[in-house]
C-alpha cells in the first residue's frame, strides 16, 4: 500500500518543524515554500533517497528534528517524509519515496527495506539501542506523555491499571509481538551491506555533536562551520529539554532523560529474569552486555 505520511501532530517536534513539514504537505503553501527554499539552496545532495530505519524510542524525533532543519535542506535539497506508521512486524513499503526525498524513522525490519523499490543512488542508516534502554522509555512514554495514537491508546490504560513491575513484564510481551526486538536482530545482516550503516543511540546520548558530525559525514553533507553550529545549537538534547539537563529525569516529558543505562534503575531481579526469558540469551548479539 500506500507510504503514509504524517497527518497528525506528534509528540516532542520543534515549532520549526512543524512548521516545515506543515508547509511541506500543504497544498496551497508547497509550491510558495519550496521556491523559497529553492532559493536559499547551496547544495544538493548526490543521493537520491536517504533512508533512517530505526525501532521507536531511538531518538526518531530528534533526526525529524535534523532533517526537517532548513540548514539541512538548504545543504541537501532534501525534502523529509516522515513515516508514522507502527511498522515493525506490520510494516509494507512496495513503492518508491521519489527522488529528493529523505525517509525518516522508517519503523521496519531489513527485510521490508530490501523489498522498497530504491534510486539508483542512495544511502541508508538504522539506529540500534540497548532494548533494555528502550522498554524503560516505551514505558514512561506510554504511560505519561505519549499522545494516544496507536498503541499507546491501548497501552496506556493497561499500564495505569497495573504496579510497575507488571507493567513492565507486559509491556516487554508486547514489544516481542510487535517485533521490536526481532527487527534489531534482523538489521544485523545488514553489516555487510555497502549501502547500510548500523549507528548507535548510545554514542548519540554520549555526544550529540560528535554523533551529528559523524552522521554527517556518512551522508556526504558537507556544512561550513557557522551552519553545522547552527543545526547543532537547535537540535541538541540540552536545547529540546529545555531547563533541564539531559540525564534528569521528567517522567511526563517525551525527551524524560536522554542518557544511556538508565534501566539499571527500573530493572528488578522479576523484570530482569522476564527480559532475559524473552530474550534467549540473544543480547549480546547485538553489542550489548548481559551485566
Amino acid at each position: 500500500g500506500p507510504v503514509r505520511v504524517e497527518g497528525s501532530s506528534m509528540s516532542a517536534k520543534t515549532l520549526r518543524t512543524r512548521i516545515v513539514e506543515f508547509a511541506d504537505r500543504t497544498p496551497f503553501v508547497r509550491p510558495v515554500w519550496s521556491y523559497y527554499r529553492s532559493m536559499q539552496q547551496k547544495d544538493r545532495s548526490r543521493f537520491d533517497t536517504i533512508y533512517h530505519c530505526c525501532t521507536q524510542k531511538t531518538a526518531s524525533q530528534w533526526f525529524r528534528g535534523i532533517f526537517a532543519d532548513p540548514v539541512f535542506r538548504d545543504h541537501t535539497g532534501l525534502i523529509s517524509v516522515p513515516y508514522i506508521d507502527l511498522g515493525l512486524k506490520e510494516a509494507r513499503i512496495d513503492q518508491e519515496f521519489g527522488s529528493g526525498t529523505i525517509a525518516t524513522h522508517l519503523y521496519i525490519d531489513y527485510p521490508t527495506y530490501r523489498a522498497i523499490p530504491k534510486p539508483a543512488r542512495y544511502r541508508t542508516f538504522f539506529i540500534m539501542r540497548d532494548p533494555r534502554d528502550a522498554i524503560v522509555s516505551w514505558y514512561f512514554s506510554a504511560r505519561y506523555s505519549h499522545p494516544l495514537v496507536k498503541p499507546v491508546d491501548e497501552l496506556r490504560p493497561a499500564l495505569q491499571s497495573m504496579e510497575f513491575e507488571d507493567g513492565m513484564i507486559f509491556l516487554i510481551d508486547k514489544l516481542e509481538a510487535y517485533g521490536s526486538f526481532t527487527t534489531q536482530f534482523s538489521w544485523l545482516e545488514a553489516k555487510h551491506d555497502p549501502h547500510v550503516r548500523l549507528m548507535r543511540y548510545e554514542d548519540l546520548a554520549a555526544d550529540n555533536r560528535a554523533f551529528l558530525a559523524s552522521l554527517l559525514d556518512y551522508l556526504e553533507v558537507d556544512l561550513p562551520e557557522t551552519a553545522f553550529d547552527t543545526l547543532y545549537a537547535r537540535n541538541n538534547f540540552q536545547t529540546l529539554t529545555g531547563p533541564r539537563k539531559q540525564g534528569e529525569e521528567d517522567i511526563h516529558a517525551h525527551n524524560r532523560k536522554g542518557v544511556a543505562g538508565d534501566w539499571r534503575n527500573h530493572f528488578t531481579a522479576r523484570i530482569r529474569d522476564h527480559f532475559d526469558k524473552v530474550m534467549g540469551g540473544r543480547l549480546e548479539r547485538l553489542g550489548y552486555t548481559a551485566g
